[in-house]
């Protein structure tokens, strides 16, 4: 979180889906990397910004049936801007949504990215906090639980 209500996304060219997506800074844990490592590293990499707190959020199997590969997930608070260091192929800029607006688009199904939905969904307690509206209900049952 950049400050008390706003949040860093990269808007990052997909390849494989010829397209855009709206993503929260991630990348795969480098051998004999720790995951926290790697979260403090991804942060720095694409968005330029280091954190001095840290919160461990939770983990998700990305593909139980084809991997064992995890996602783990880190709220970083108090961020500081730096230097970006992308590597040469990534295609991506920075983009500051305010948390508000970033429940809106994933609550209506506009941020698609499966680790960034996760992520949101884990840690909406820690970003919103009490007392913000992110949509109806009957809107969040829907995004959560498709048609049942």
């Amino acid at each position: 979180m950049l400050d008390h209500d706003r949040l860093v996304f990269i808007w990052n060219y997909r390849h494989p889906i010829q397209g855009w997506e709206l993503e929260l800074p991630a990348g795969l844990v480098d051998n004999g990397e720790d995951p926290d490592s790697c979260a403090r590293r991804e942060l720095e990499e694409e968005t330029g910004y280091s954190a001095k707190s840290w919160r461990k959020v939770g983990w998700v199997h990305t593909l139980p049936g084809i991997t064992s590969q995890r996602a783990y997930f880190y709220l970083a608070k108090h961020l500081k801007k730096g230097q970006v260091h992308r590597e040469p192929y990534e295609n991506m800029e920075l983009r500051i949504i305010t948390a508000k607006d970033a429940y809106r688009l994933l609550w209506s199904g506009k941020i698609v990215h499966s680790p960034t939905v996760s992520a949101l969904g884990m840690a909406e307690k820690l970003i919103l906090g009490n007392g913000v509206s992110t949509g109806t209900s009957e809107q969040r049952k829907k995004s959560r639980f498709g048609k049942i």
